[in-house]
């Protein structure tokens, strides 16, 4: 995923260490393009002079005028973050327990951020959010969400066998959010590795079927055996989870990059 190393509720971070290796190859919608951070930018507004960044995607590193990156892992820090400057710096900590002063933000932002954590860390996550920003702020983070209705892991396979997905990384996503459809929003990496072995056997008519080489598969297989837990909630359940004093909840486009249908970016603005 493009957003960050935040730790979930295993305290593993292995996964992460191994991801920032896999960094090059990712492409959208795990990693941001050119028009998810103009859409991003764009959604802040005129609200950059002190903007807080949940994880530290590089190419979201330049949307404030001030930038406070904030990631768990040490090594993203190190390996992933384009380095701090006179306008920006990244610091080691939790987002359910900033590191940092309260009032001193005009936005928060994030590329899928969110979604690197427990549902049930959404609502610790937005009182540290209203604990650090200043009144007036604005929040626009891209979310993956789970559409209402979703496709079942065998209605994901038939497509994958009939031609009609060839996007590695959009698949992966679907069938995510598939499995979130049927058993909640909280999908453990690992079951995703299991249920893409389970619909797909053979890989290697999975490789002729869809175009896939192995070092697609590979990214699969990164997530055997980790203890981390993504969420993809629906919309309705994001909504629910954003207390009142987010006022204006929106939803904005991403683009139009390959599932940028499930990844708008989640607006709302902080009057408390």
């Amino acid at each position: 995923m493009p957003f960050s190393a935040q730790e979930n509720a295993s305290g593993s971070l292995e996964n992460w260490n191994r991801f920032q290796a896999r960094w090059a190859r990712l492409k959208p919608p795990l990693r941001p393009s050119e028009e998810v951070v103009r859409a991003i930018a764009g959604a802040v507004g005129g609200h950059r002079a002190h903007v807080l960044l949940f994880g530290v995607t590089p190419e979201l590193a330049g949307i404030g005028e001030n930038t406070t990156a904030v990631d768990h892992a040490e090594t993203m820090i190190a390996k992933v973050w384009p380095g701090d400057t006179e306008s920006r710096h990244a610091v080691l900590g939790r987002w359910q327990e900033l590191p940092l002063r309260e009032r001193i933000f005009t936005a928060a932002i994030g590329d899928g951020s969110l979604n690197t954590i427990r549902f049930a860390d959404y609502a610790i996550v937005f009182r540290e959010l209203a604990r650090v920003l200043m009144p007036g702020a604005r929040i626009a983070f891209r979310m993956y969400e789970t559409p209402e209705p979703c496709e079942t892991p065998a209605q994901l396979r038939e497509e994958v066998i009939a031609g009609r997905e060839r996007r590695f990384h959009a698949f992966k996503w679907r069938l995510a959010m598939a499995i979130a459809a049927e058993r909640g929003p909280d999908v453990p990496v690992a079951r995703i590795a299991q249920e893409f072995h389970r619909e797909f056997p053979d890989l290697d008519a999975l490789s002729r079927a869809s175009g896939w080489g192995h070092e697609d598969f590979a990214e699969m297989d990164a997530y055997k055996g980790q203890e981390a837990v993504y969420s993809f909630p629906t919309r309705r359940r994001l909504l629910d989870a954003a207390p009142r004093s987010f006022a204006q909840p929106r939803f904005v486009s991403s683009g139009e990059y390959a599932l940028a249908e499930r990844c708008p970016i989640f607006v709302a603005d902080f009057v408390p």
